[in-house]
């Protein structure tokens, strides 16, 4: 594995580390307050988004990683 590719899989985990932390100090009674308008929802509604996005980029690693090993 490459200096790049470990450094973009090294800030991902830190990222995703960092979302949890900040997911895990909200306090509950936030999470079904609306986020910063209401046409955008809940705390609850947007942090469910954002642990998705994490698994959709997660798995595009994944993929990428595989196509780069069978090409080698």
């Amino acid at each position: 594995m490459g200096r790049s590719w470990l450094n973009s899989f090294s800030k991902f985990w830190k990222d995703a580390e960092q979302l949890s932390l900040l997911i895990e100090n909200t306090p509950d009674d936030k999470l079904d307050q609306n986020f910063i308008h209401e046409k955008y929802g809940t705390y609850q509604k947007n942090m469910d988004g954002m642990i998705e996005h994490c698994y959709y980029h997660l798995g595009q690693i994944v993929l990428i990683k595989k196509l780069l090993t069978k090409n080698n």
